[in-house]
């Protein structure tokens, strides 16, 4: 289901979604998505837009930005595994892409984590960011790019993956990449993957908590850095936390 304003036009073929956001509009967009899909996005010039997208299933999605225009993606992953493909063209002056991942997984689901921008007009600023935990048999394989090419000079790229295990049988890959095409330009990246810290544990069950009430104290001050404003979703991914053994 594709929740959007009117002023928003939208383009149905099949499981093949286009959507045309004019210049100069603010839309925040909803997509819940129960079904593989692949969706294409134009940012017109001097427009805002925010997606908040909940997948169950596959996506290919690809985003143009015109002059001027900026994009916020934000996309939860909860328990299903799925295969996610996602692609930033900056094509614009000044235009910005932000992309935020938060992903739990559980039980054996397995999840794909492609995310590319690639800066072609000048001054364009990109931030890509995954938090992701997994627990029991659930694995995780994410890869970033940011590409900036020969012409786009004066752009920034970030890009941060922070994953945390929490059983021995859990599984995570984090591969950042930068192509880098002028020197012009200020990017960075990085990842981490990491056992759930045995110390944090354990000074919290010596103040009383129990195994469950610890790992879930880690885990939401994990989360709770991008999940202000989404308090639904961080009641949601507490619990599953919940339910941990």
């Amino acid at each position: 289901m594709i929740q959007i304003s009117d002023n928003v036009k939208l383009e149905e073929n099949g499981k093949n979604f286009v959507l045309n956001i004019p210049e100069d509009s603010k839309e925040e967009i909803k997509l819940n998505l129960d079904k593989e899909v692949e969706i294409k996005i134009i940012v017109g010039k001097s427009s805002e837009v925010k997606v908040v997208s909940f997948s169950k299933k596959n996506k290919n999605v690809e985003i143009d930005v015109d002059d001027n225009g900026k994009i916020d993606w934000i996309d939860f992953s909860l328990g299903e595994g799925v295969k996610s493909y996602v692609k930033t063209n900056l094509n614009g002056i000044n235009s910005e892409g932000n992309s935020l991942n938060i992903v739990f997984g559980d039980n054996s689901s397995e999840f794909e984590l492609d995310n590319k921008v690639v800066h072609k007009g000048n001054n364009s600023k990109s931030d890509m960011v995954v938090r992701a935990v997994m627990n029991e048999k659930a694995k995780v394989m994410q890869t970033g790019l940011v590409k900036v090419s020969k012409n786009a000079v004066n752009c920034e790229g970030y890009q941060k993956s922070d994953v945390i295990l929490l059983s021995e049988d859990a599984y995570a890959e984090a591969v950042p990449n930068l192509e880098i095409e002028n020197n012009e330009v200020k990017c960075s990246h990085g990842a981490t993957v990491s056992q759930i810290d045995e110390d944090k544990l354990f000074y919290l069950q010596s103040r009383g908590l129990s195994l469950k009430e610890a790992k879930r104290v880690i885990v939401e001050g994990f989360f709770e850095p991008v999940l202000k404003e989404f308090e639904g979703l961080r009641e949601e991914i507490m619990e599953r936390v919940d339910n941990l053994e």
